[in-house]
């Protein structure tokens, strides 16, 4: 017992730290929600003490009518209060609404800023290894922090206008107010096993939104697959049944918040026929005596089970927010590293006995040693899987190595400060990702400072400046969704506009030809050519006519670094490279 009585405490500690921490940027915000709230239950409670008053005066035909001590007043000045007290509860209400209308909305903001902003500055490998569509799905659970605050601030609401009929009540009969807050804690414990089960029906109801969700992002990109291999009746069996489980987990979630009122208000009733019973018994019965406090009583067994829907609400809606919580600090403890020292010019980049392993302990590179000069050329060739890219990466500086070090013209890479890396740095992948958009707004990638000039200066050196004249628009030709109207070469030609674009000082390329026609290889070769002397270019490449172009030649195998030189020395001491030679030349 003492086991779980701390569990369940923890969990509540727990709830509350979370809660707090998604409205405490904004507590003024709270402060003045909570000073609404309280404003508007006391006008109501004061109002429904007068007002029952008032009917009991008026039905003796009494001229007048007392409030607190002996202090009275007159039907028509009691009339003139109670409308007043009616309009300033008006206007405390609607300060309540728009203050937790606002709340909701800021929350929602800063959530998801937040969120995006701890994802993207994550480490690459980090991101890397995240499911597919996570940010989107993450994106979609930040909206339940707008049910939460919506839970909490009725929360707020219901609580102060519950103390504040309770502190009014307490001035009428102290006896009866104790009755109203013992009912009321013991209602509550009540419903506490039904709060916990709706707790744990939406951690399920979460867990299968999320399988859905990363199921379907991961199936929508297999469009092209799935028409192939003919597979589409098993891909709608796929989505209807993960559909139906979670269909399933929420429709258990909701049914179990559902049954929170009518339970609460069943318990309450009986709560007030039990209180009629007291009365009658011991001959409190008069109407006088009981009247203004059976109406406080009712009033504040509504705001009771107000509370209970909210607390409901918030152990609904609590577990998809504390996975976007967990994530937002899953991420910002990976943050990517940033140096402090500002790199001017790439003259050499040096890699000295560069290992790296997985985070499940599996080793990409071992002992890897090379050092690359100013304006040459480098082509990196090996068997797949022999860690090529993951050497890209960590010369780029998105993945740092596990042991040895990786340095620019002498200085360690995760000490070069990151904005003034990546703009003497760039990267075309073998696959082209490009935006919804026009020509420029690809090749300008985001890059505001990047002017005409520099498009057009682009364009001619990736060999794309003759497509882009036939196209009706010129650079201003919108390309259809993610660049669809133009052709794989073409595609990966403007990916490499892209990269130069900034005037970068190195490039790297991952396999740019693989999937290419000759006509487009041969516009790319001519690129890296015409690059010599001007940009270290560093490209891995699986065809050999690719590699024609390179200044050196590393040969990668298993993750060491097997040969290194010009073409002929490569060519003399790597078996792998001239069995890709023979295979190349037929």
């Amino acid at each position: 017992m003492t086991s779980t009585g701390e569990a369940a405490r923890s969990r509540r500690s727990d709830h509350r730290r979370r809660v707090q921490a998604l409205v405490r940027p904004h507590r003024w915000r709270v402060a003045a929600l909570a000073a609404a709230s309280y404003v508007g239950g006391t006008s109501e409670a004061v109002f429904l003490l007068l007002a029952a008053r008032l009917a009991l005066a008026v039905t003796r035909d009494e001229p007048r009518l007392g409030l607190w001590g002996a202090a009275s007043i007159g039907i028509g000045g009691a009339i003139a209060l109670a409308a007043g007290l009616l309009l300033l509860r008006l206007v405390a209400n609607a300060a309540v609404v728009t203050l937790s209308t606002g709340l909701a909305q800021a929350v929602l903001t800063t959530t998801r800023g937040r969120l995006s902003a701890a994802y993207l500055n994550a480490s690459w490998s980090l991101q890397q290894n995240e499911p597919s569509g996570s940010l989107q799905t993450l994106s979609s659970y930040a909206d339940g922090a707008v049910r939460v605050v919506n839970a909490f601030s009725a929360s707020i609401t219901a609580g102060l206008s519950l103390l504040s009929l309770l502190v009014v009540a307490t001035s009428v009969d102290p006896l009866a107010t104790l009755v109203i807050v013992t009912t009321l804690g013991l209602l509550g414990r009540l419903m506490t096993p039904l709060r916990t089960r709706i707790r744990r029906r939406s951690t399920s109801d979460t867990r299968a939104n999320t399988t859905f969700n990363e199921t379907l992002s991961e199936l929508s990109t297999l469009g092209l697959e799935m028409q192939t291999f003919g597979v589409r009746d098993r891909f709608v069996r796929r989505i209807d049944a993960l559909s139906g489980r979670h269909a399933a987990a929420a429709r258990r979630t909701s049914a179990m918040q559902g049954m929170l009122t009518p339970v609460y208000t069943t318990l309450a009733y009986g709560g007030v026929l039990g209180g009629l019973a007291v009365f009658a018994a011991t001959g409190a019965g008069k109407i006088s005596a009981i009247g203004p406090v059976m109406l406080l009583l009712l009033r504040s067994l509504a705001y009771g089970q107000q509370l209970q829907t909210s607390a409901g609400s918030l152990m609904a809606f609590l577990p998809p927010l504390e996975r976007v919580q967990d994530a937002i600090a899953r991420y910002d403890a990976a943050r990517a590293s940033d140096g402090d020292t500002v790199v001017e010019r790439i003259g050499a980049i040096e890699a000295r006995e560069v290992s790296y392993a997985y985070p499940d302990g599996r080793t990409v590179l071992a002992d890897v040693s090379f050092r690359l000069r100013a304006g040459e050329v480098v082509g990196i060739i090996g068997p797949s899987g022999s860690g090529k890219s993951t050497l890209v990466q960590l010369l780029l500086g998105l993945r740092e190595p596990s042991t040895g070090e990786i340095t620019v013209d002498g200085i360690a890479l995760q000490d070069v400060n990151r904005g003034a890396w990546s703009a003497r740095v760039a990267f075309v992948a073998q696959e082209p990702r490009l935006i919804t958009g026009t020509v420029a707004d690809n090749i300008r990638f985001f890059r505001d400072d990047i002017g005409d000039e520099a498009l057009v200066r682009a364009a001619n050196l990736a060999n794309l400046q003759a497509d882009i004249a036939r196209m009706p628009d010129g650079f201003a030709s919108f390309l259809g969704e993610r660049g669809t109207n133009l052709s794989g070469g073409q595609r990966q030609r403007l990916s490499i506009a892209r990269a130069l674009a900034g005037s970068p000082q190195a490039l790297f390329l991952d396999e740019p030809t693989s999937a290419l026609d000759a006509h487009s290889e041969a516009l790319i070769r001519s690129t890296l050519h015409d690059l010599r002397g001007k940009v270290l270019t560093v490209v891995i490449a699986h065809r050999m006519s690719t590699l024609e172009v390179c200044d050196r030649i590393l040969v990668v195998e298993s993750g060491r670094l097997t040969a290194i030189g010009t073409p002929a020395d490569v060519a003399a001491s790597s078996a792998f490279y001239r069995h890709a030679l023979d295979v190349a030349h037929g």
